[in-house]
């Protein structure tokens, strides 16, 4: 008897553990003794409203995995969230409101110790980096002040965290948490993004590798493999000459000795020094994404340079750069931009469209060449006095040609140098290659072909024009012009004359004498906005409803289009869980408020400056969290402890509490440094590739 009640002990033991096993997993325990109808039920009982009513249905990503390749079971409902898809956080410790007051307390000393100082001149914001100057405690009021708000704050948190104690609401599944986890650094699966923004894709690690070398970083020609001595090597002298650069061409003291070149302001020489303070060491990282929309598909090889000394070199370098693009005569800022330009357009009735794509344009500029050509660009500007003020042309050229010629990155174990082409990756690529081109167009095809051209317009490697001369050997030979500069080639003599062509995100036709437009969406779009369950700060998706209205109603020419896609817009939103009443209300929101700012005549600014104050903002940064204190409740407890005093002392005259973003799902399962398999690395890999075999 003893013996029975014994193993009876174990045995519901066991099944207890494997209770709490699959409650782990999925979440919840079905009682088998139980009809189906129950189980059912009791489940729907246990979830809230927000699990049950705010389910997505648009749940799919893209799957590149072989036949016969079974994909982890649940990456649908977890891919299907959207990498941008943001995990609630535990409310169990109180480490960033502590990390919020510790650079709010920083802020707070920064304005007390410099309350009675003139502002400094000068100050660019893309080129400034936050100084690790620690000063002194300001007033015993003020840190008293502050002390007592963050205290306050903290207490508002703790009762927001009894509050949900009870039943925390989850964003995600222990099952999906736990997928997660598996896939964050998995030997077999590899997740990455789509290009375009049309999804998450899932396919073999091995694969992703296999063909980033294959198509890639095999090519000679483009990448020279490097050891990894070789690689710090050069990487310590472009340290140096980094160095060398600054300390050359660092603003001059009144004492010191003239120099016969112009020299850098002082906040740009204090962003490039602080940038190497700040990242002496890392290197690039070599990822890609899935063109998806090409058939068969494709890799795009991207390099992450952020948090890297060069980059930084490169976002000066595109500072200056940028000054200058109001002389690149095909320039393009964004669509809206082209639907300015061709709505007052009256076409001739001999007038087609055309369209155009680079062939791989970074991979596909000669360095040299391009080098050679932007030298004499600038130097042209120079002599004819169209530089900007206190353009400082020598360094320019020389970052210019150290930055092009030494993109050095890592890929898992394996290090390269771009030989050929725009350093990918870099903050100056896009004005490098924009204005590369530019001189082609400047001094042969507008000069040529002008005259046939009545509209002629490029954003970075894609072109739009208007043709009016004739079909046959005008034609022929603008696209043999377009495709005689250096080694660039585009895909023009495969594309004909027609009456409507896609550029960018529109759909341009001929009706008539005139243009209309449309919106363009890809067919491989997923559509998959934020769902309502996502973490992110409150009002994102009410912003992103606005700017896509706002969008179609400038795109659509045809009130049914715009119309169309407004409505396509409410049923996508509704399918990731969003509630038709509050999509509906805000889409017609959006119209209206869109609508009326059309209806108004547009008038110039004729206001005089104000002679108010300077406006001195104080900003709170805070991540967010559903379940926590909110903004109101942060306002509030600001204005009772500090609002008065920091005005008075620190003349503050506005208080912003600035949120952001938990992890997402992205930031998990899809990291910039390559995951390695152990025994299949990406040296093994490439040297199997080599030797031809099948990884």
């Amino acid at each position: 008897m003893r013996r029975t009640n014994r193993h009876m002990n174990r045995a519901n033991q066991v099944i207890g553990n494997f209770g709490e096993l699959v409650k782990k997993q999925y979440g919840f325990v079905s009682n088998p003794s139980l009809p189906l109808w129950k189980r059912v039920e009791i489940r729907f009982g246990e979830m809230n409203v927000e699990e049950l009513m705010l389910r997505p249905t648009n749940m799919a990503c893209h799957n590149l995995l072989p036949d016969g390749v079974v994909v982890p079971r649940g990456t649908n409902s977890l891919l299907g969230l959207g990498l941008n898809y943001c995990i609630k956080p535990s409310l169990s410790n109180n480490i960033n409101i502590k990390h919020t007051f510790t650079r709010l307390k920083e802020d707070m000393r920064r304005l007390y110790a410099l309350r009675d100082n003139e502002e400094e001149g000068g100050y660019i914001p893309s080129l400034y980096i936050k100084s690790k100057y620690k000063f002194v405690p300001a007033s015993d009021e003020l840190e008293l002040a502050l002390s007592t708000f963050e205290q306050a704050v903290i207490n508002k948190q703790e009762e927001c965290k009894r509050r949900h104690r009870k039943r925390p609401r989850r964003n995600l599944t222990r099952r999906k948490w736990n997928l997660i986890q598996s896939l964050r650094r998995n030997d077999k699966y590899f997740v990455t993004d789509c290009d375009k923004n049309l999804g998450p894709v899932i396919m073999l690690r091995e694969e992703y590798i296999e063909r980033g070398i294959s198509e890639h970083l095999s090519n000679e020609r483009n990448y020279k493999k490097l050891n990894k001595d070789e690689a710090m090597d050069l990487h310590y002298q472009l340290k140096r000459r980094y160095r060398i650069f600054i300390e050359k061409y660092r603003p001059r003291e009144e004492e010191e000795a003239p120099v016969d070149y112009t020299c850098i302001s002082k906040p740009e020489a204090t962003f490039l020094g602080r940038s190497l303070q700040d990242n002496p060491d890392q290197l690039s990282r070599f990822r890609q994404t899935i063109k998806i929309h090409k058939d068969p598909y494709k890799m795009r090889p991207i390099i992450c340079c952020a948090g890297t000394f060069m980059n930084a070199w490169s976002k000066w370098l595109d500072y200056w750069l940028q000054k200058l693009k109001h002389h690149v005569p095909t320039y393009t800022k964004d669509s809206q931009q082209i639907l300015d330009e061709t709505k007052s357009i009256q076409l001739p009735s001999n007038a087609l469209l055309f369209s155009a794509d680079a062939n791989s344009m970074y991979n596909n500029i000669d360095t040299d060449h391009a080098i050679e050509v932007i030298t004499w660009w600038l130097k042209d500007l120079a002599d004819r006095k169209l530089l900007p003020e206190r353009f400082p042309l020598e360094a320019v050229l020389e970052a210019m040609v150290v930055i092009m010629k030494n993109n050095i990155f890592e890929w898992g174990d394996l290090y390269f140098l771009q030989l050929l082409g725009t350093a990918m990756g870099t903050s100056a690529a896009v004005m490098w290659a924009t204005i590369y081109f530019a001189y082609h167009e400047a001094h042969t095809l507008i000069p040529k072909h002008g005259q046939k051209l009545l509209y002629f317009r490029r954003f970075i490697d894609d072109i739009f024009g208007i043709w009016i001369g004739n079909t046959t050997t005008d034609w022929v030979e603008f696209c043999n012009d377009v495709d005689n500069f250096g080694i660039l080639t585009w895909d023009i003599k495969q594309q004909r004359l027609t009456t409507s062509v896609v550029f960018l995100d529109l759909t341009l036709s001929i009706e008539g004498n005139r243009i209309v437009t449309r919106t363009f969406q890809k067919k491989m779009n997923l559509f998959l906005y934020l769902p309502a369950a996502s973490a992110h700060p409150p009002n994102c998706i009410k912003g992103t409803i606005y700017g896509l209205v706002g969008r179609y109603y400038a795109q659509n020419t045809y009130r049914k289009d715009y119309v169309y896609f407004c409505k396509l817009l409410y049923r996508n939103l509704v399918a990731r869980g969003w509630t038709r009443e509050y999509i509906r209300q805000v889409i017609n929101e959006a119209s209206k408020n869109i609508e009326g700012k059309a209806a108004l005549p547009t008038t110039a600014n004729t206001s005089s400056p104000s002679n108010e104050c300077k406006p001195n903002p104080l900003y709170i940064h805070m991540q967010y969290h559903p379940d926590g204190i909110s903004r109101k409740q942060v306002r509030e407890l600001y204005e009772v402890h500090c609002k008065e005093l920091f005005e008075e002392e620190l003349k503050i005259t506005s208080f912003t509490l600035a949120y952001s973003r938990p992890k997402n799902t992205r930031d998990y399962v899809s990291q910039a440094k390559l995951h390695q398999a152990e025994g299949r690395t990406s040296s093994t890999i490439m040297g199997e590739h080599y030797q031809g075999l099948n990884p």
